[in-house]
């Protein structure tokens, strides 16, 4: 397939506002990401344009999508309407206009969403992962498979939301407080799974069938986390830029980790893409527990493809600058379509 015009696509909610520790902090515009992306294709050549999704143009942005005046669409869509779980119905919206996109499809990205039945998933073709139950109602007890300390969150959220520092529970009394704060503030069920106090890496993979590939290893160094801190990346940790936890918890890529736990590393997070039927390109989270075994914690099917997010760093850290990378998941898209 031949790319010429790449049209960027995003969900144009504006950026997210939040107050933390009395300071205003603005953070989680996409258009930023969008212009970014276009001037990167530009730069490899491409002739790029940009499309924001809201609710007040979404005539106009259907309308664009079935005249079809590109190649092929750059989907940096994370939801619709300010709802994370339609970014599912963005990219059925492409499919019923038979348009070419990058990225994963709506299946994919609804079953990734939620972290129980990827979870399922994986167990049932033998990639490892984390054990784990959901809780749909209380009181609630823990299978025999698992015992204290859990990790507690929302099943369908997604960029570490519904997690802080109280989400790694000791105790019966924590577990079914924490369960019903979920319950009641994102209106749906709690995904408790075994807590590894071990190393954390995030595995970036690009391409499809025989071209998959994974990407320098990154690992979160928790080594200046406070004396009795779970080691998690919380929401605060995750995005709050001014916060203890998120200075305290830099990104090492490419990780210091030895020949043979890289090929382990990549082989596994090779394992889950393909499970899920990624394509194009994802993320993969995995601890390494003191046991030696690596575990999957999440797949993330729609990473964030901001210049200094961790997609772009395992790309740096693989001899690849920022158009580089961007011109290569296009390229992984084209072939993909051919």
């Amino acid at each position: 397939m031949n790319v010429e015009k790449v049209l960027v696509v995003f969900n144009d909610d504006g950026p997210e506002n939040l107050t933390h520790e009395g300071e205003e902090l603005e953070f989680g515009d996409l258009s930023e990401n969008a212009e970014a992306i276009r001037e990167a294709l530009l730069k490899q050549g491409f002739h790029a344009s940009i499309l924001g999704l809201n609710q007040s143009n979404f005539k106009d942005f259907v309308e664009t999508i079935s005249k079809k005046d590109f190649d092929m669409v750059f989907n940096l869509c994370e939801g619709a309407f300010g709802l994370s779980n339609y970014e599912l119905n963005v990219a059925a919206l492409f499919e019923l206009f038979d348009v070419s996109f990058t990225g994963n499809g709506p299946l994919t990205l609804g079953v990734a969403l939620n972290k129980g039945w990827t979870k399922d998933i994986l167990r049932g073709m033998d990639v490892p992962t984390a054990e784990s139950v959901v809780a749909d109602d209380l009181p609630f007890e823990l299978p025999e498979y698992l015992s204290f300390p859990v990790m507690v969150k929302p099943v369908s959220e997604d960029a570490s939301t519904g997690i802080d520092a109280d989400s790694v529970v000791y105790s019966q009394e924590e577990l079914e407080r924490k369960i019903d704060m979920i319950f009641k503030e994102y209106e749906q069920s709690a995904l408790i799974e075994e807590y590894i106090d071990g190393r954390e890496f995030n595995i970036a993979v690009i391409g499809n069938y025989d071209d998959v590939r994974a990407l320098p290893p990154s690992e979160i160094d928790f080594s200046k986390y406070p004396e009795g801190q779970a080691k998690i990346i919380s929401y605060e940790a995750k995005w709050i830029e001014t916060s203890k936890l998120y200075l305290d918890s830099p990104p090492v890529c490419p990780a210091d980790v030895s020949k043979e736990l890289k090929e382990y590393l990549h082989a596994t997070a090779i394992d889950a893409f393909e499970t899920l039927e990624c394509r194009d390109y994802a993320r993969v989270d995995m601890r390494l527990g003191t046991d030696g075994e690596l575990r999957v914690l999440e797949v993330n099917p729609n990473p964030d493809l901001s210049t200094d997010a961790g997609f772009a760093r395992a790309a740096k850290a693989a001899g690849m600058d920022y158009s580089q990378l961007i011109a290569e998941i296009i390229k992984a898209a084209a072939l993909r379509y051919e």
